[in-house]
């Protein structure tokens, strides 16, 4: 009996210590199950995982900054990248054999490579194509060649001549050549304008026995104004009107010329041009005109013939420049003119010349530079 009651008094004990672990183990399940609702109630409360209520977070703001930036300045690079290759796409480009091997490319020496208007001299490429040849920095260049041309302007006689040629050029506004001299008063961007003076040469009728009866052509002081302009940087236009002032021809001529730079390596360049002319009365009278005395005079070999003003002629030209030494240099030329029409059908041309006009030569010229950074 004892034995029972001992007996069962563990079992009571025994059941009381399990019901306090199983206790013990519900209330550490009911604390976990009442955790996890608390925490899913803060994220839902976060108003960092509501970007469309709360809009974006600080450092949401910053990121999306710093790829704007970004983005914007590869765009920018792009950009410049694509106009770059657009500009060398629209670049003009010439063949090598006319140009030189750059084209229109940059140079170490723009000046070197084409007509400039730089900022030492703002004059250059607006006279005639020996003016933009030489070097910028010369001040005078004279020299002296042969040259094989007509006896008279419609002749077909040729003949060499001792030909000297002078270029001066004074402080980039009087520049002087065998076209005469040329004063650039008034000048703005790529245009220039002022007076100009010409020394034309006398025409003797013993040039020629065609000329017999004519009379002298005395020589001609003309006196009167120019235009110039460049374009393209390669090319140059120059006109000129000058009238006579008392003596010789007593008429008045118009001068237009277009330049255009073709080649420049190393010591040789190389120009063309082109140029027509026209005249009035009283200069077509004096060099195209026979008169009822001057018919009389050469024994009526010289029919009367009378012409007016028009345009007398259209020609070009090509002019080289070879380095040769130390301001020395080899100037070859050649030219050709077309006498038109009216003026070609005068005895002196129709019998005894040619409409077509040729003339060669060269000048071997020596070159000087005055100043800070001359001789």
């Amino acid at each position: 009996m004892g034995s029972a009651m001992r007996g069962l008094m563990l079992l009571k004990t025994g059941s009381k210590q399990a019901a306090f672990v199983s206790a013990a183990a519900l209330m550490a399940a009911l604390f976990a199950a009442g955790g996890a609702p608390a925490a899913a109630q803060e994220q839902i409360d976060d108003p960092q995982l509501s970007p469309m209520l709360f809009g974006p977070t600080q450092k949401e703001k910053r990121d999306k900054l710093r790829q704007d930036r970004k983005e914007a300045e590869e765009a920018a690079i792009l950009t410049a990248e694509q106009e770059r290759d657009a500009n060398r796409l629209d670049e003009p480009k010439v063949r090598p054999l006319i140009f030189g091997e750059k084209g229109f490319e940059e140079e170490e020496d723009p000046v070197g490579g084409r007509i400039t208007l730089g900022e030492e001299d703002d004059n250059r490429g607006f006279f005639g194509s020996l003016n933009f040849l030489i070097p910028e920095e010369t001040n005078l260049s004279i020299g002296i060649g042969p040259i094989y041309e007509p006896d008279y302007f419609g002749s077909n006689d040729y003949e060499f001549n001792a030909d000297p040629q002078v270029y001066v050029k004074f402080k980039n506004f009087v520049f002087l050549d065998d076209d005469g001299a040329d004063f650039a008063l008034f000048g703005f961007s790529r245009f220039r304008a002022g007076p100009s003076i010409k020394i034309r040469a006398r025409r003797d009728q013993d040039d020629n026995p065609a000329l017999d009866g004519l009379g002298d052509v005395g020589t001609t002081f003309e006196m009167g104004g120019f235009v110039a302009t460049t374009f393209l940087d390669r090319f140059a236009f120059k006109a000129k009107a000058r009238h006579a002032i008392k003596t010789g021809h007593h008429g008045a001529a118009v001068d237009g010329y277009l330049t255009a730079l073709l080649f420049r390596a190393g010591r040789f360049s190389l120009a063309a041009g082109g140029q027509a002319t026209w005249i009035d009365d009283n200069f077509a009278d004096a060099y195209f005109s026979i008169t009822p005395e001057q018919s009389a005079r050469s024994g009526g070999r010289l029919p009367v013939y009378e012409v007016d003003s028009g345009f007398r002629d259209v020609g070009g030209s090509v002019n080289a420049y070879i380095n040769i030494g130390d301001r020395w240099s080899l100037n070859p030329y050649a030219t050709y003119q077309y006498i038109f029409r009216d003026y070609a059908r005068t005895p002196i041309i129709a019998d005894y010349g040619s409409r077509h006009q040729f003339a060669f030569g060269f000048h071997l010229m020596r070159e000087f530079t005055f100043g800070a950074s001359g001789e």
